[in-house]
């Protein structure tokens, strides 16, 4: 456990530190439309979470008879195609880039033993492979959603992270996986800072993206040590915004240009009079999430809680788009108090109706 905490708490701080420094020269509000290789913040953070590894895997040698077991690959490959997944999206071949990380997405799982079943009773095992695609195809996905209103995919991905933390000093997961987890969070941290509304910073959905497919590598190699429902749990936002975008563009057909304009926090936000409200209201959904993810951990269901997090997501997010204001989320006497102003009202309109 101390040597988790140093390393892990090690490589937040540094890439931490580092991001700050290196993000704070990028005077940049927005990417312009003609792009720019030094502008991208992706190339920086990527480096920097390159760099916090190197470095923390130097500072403490030990730290080698944890990566060892646990496989170079599993930590190298992710990284390598989510760098080409994004070259894709540089290029402007979306299409592609869609291919690919499903491509990518397939293999990870291939490399999987097959003795990892999420669903043995349930799927067979061709079936469980698809599916176990199509999920890292959604985390990958879903990041690139939750881009676009400040820091909301940037606290995703940390929530993530922070859960893997906790499952690690439970015992849940090896210590490596808890340590790269840390050092990739502390460069999202520091971008949080530079995105949290109003922004100073953004990166393109295809940032995301491949940021997205990284963590969504870890959370699998997470999901074969036992522990796919904390994950799951901790990733239940990010499943249920990308559902209700898919629900509002194909059923209702909500027009859209991008897929993140058909999530929850910016219809909210649309008009931009709550949009630090609707960031923290989402920041508070991520923080119940995490604490029904570390409850999970001394249940024996393996998949009643993670319905139970869709579902409570799906109330809190239509109370953030209800009469509730965002900054009010999660507080049960506003909750009460306009619930009861609510049921007044209707009681005194269909008053009038009948009077009439």
């Amino acid at each position: 456990m101390n040597d988790f905490l140093i390393y892990g708490i090690g490589g937040l701080l540094i890439c931490f530190t580092v991001a700050t420094f290196v993000l704070s020269r990028l005077d940049v509000e927005t990417i312009p439309e003609d792009y720019e290789f030094k502008l991208d913040p992706f190339w920086y953070l990527a480096g920097i979470m390159l760099f916090g590894g190197v470095t923390v895997y130097s500072l403490f040698p030990t730290l080698g008879d944890m990566v060892a077991p646990y496989g170079y690959f599993n930590i190298a490959a992710p990284a390598v195609m989510a760098a080409i997944i994004y070259f894709c999206y540089v290029l402007g071949m979306d299409r592609l880039a869609n291919v690919l990380t499903l491509g990518a997405a397939y293999f990870m799982v291939e490399t999987m033993p097959d003795s990892f079943r999420l669903f043995p009773e349930q799927l067979d095992l061709w079936q469980e492979k698809i599916a176990l695609t199509l999920i890292l195809f959604t985390i990958s996905k879903g990041f690139g959603l939750l881009n676009g209103l400040g820091g909301i995919a940037s606290i995703q991905f940390i929530a993530i992270a922070l859960c893997m933390a906790i499952l690690v000093y439970f015992g849940a997961l090896p210590q490596v996986l808890g340590v790269v987890a840390l050092t990739y969070a502390g460069v999202l941290v520091a971008f949080a800072f530079f995105s949290w509304p109003p922004e100073k910073i953004l990166m393109s959905d295809g940032a995301f993206c491949a940021f997205g497919f990284i963590i969504g590598c870890l959370m699998l190699n997470g999901a074969a040590e036992f522990a796919e429902a904390s994950l799951f749990i901790s990733a239940s936002y990010l499943f249920t915004e990308t559902g209700l975008v898919l629900y509002r563009r194909y059923i209702e057909r909500v027009p859209c240009v991008r897929g993140f304009m058909c999530t929850s926090y910016f219809l909210i936000s649309d008009d931009g009079k709550y949009e630090q409200g609707v960031a923290r209201g989402v920041l508070k959904i991520l923080v119940v999430d995490l604490v029904l993810a570390t409850i999970q951990i001394a249940s024996t269901e393996r998949l009643a809680f993670p319905v139970f997090a869709v579902t409570l997501n799906l109330w809190l997010l239509s109370i953030l788009s209800g009469d509730t204001k965002p900054e009010e989320l999660l507080s049960i006497s506003k909750w009460g108090k306009n619930a009861i102003k609510g049921a007044l009202a209707k009681k005194k309109n269909n008053k009038k109706s009948r009077k009439k």
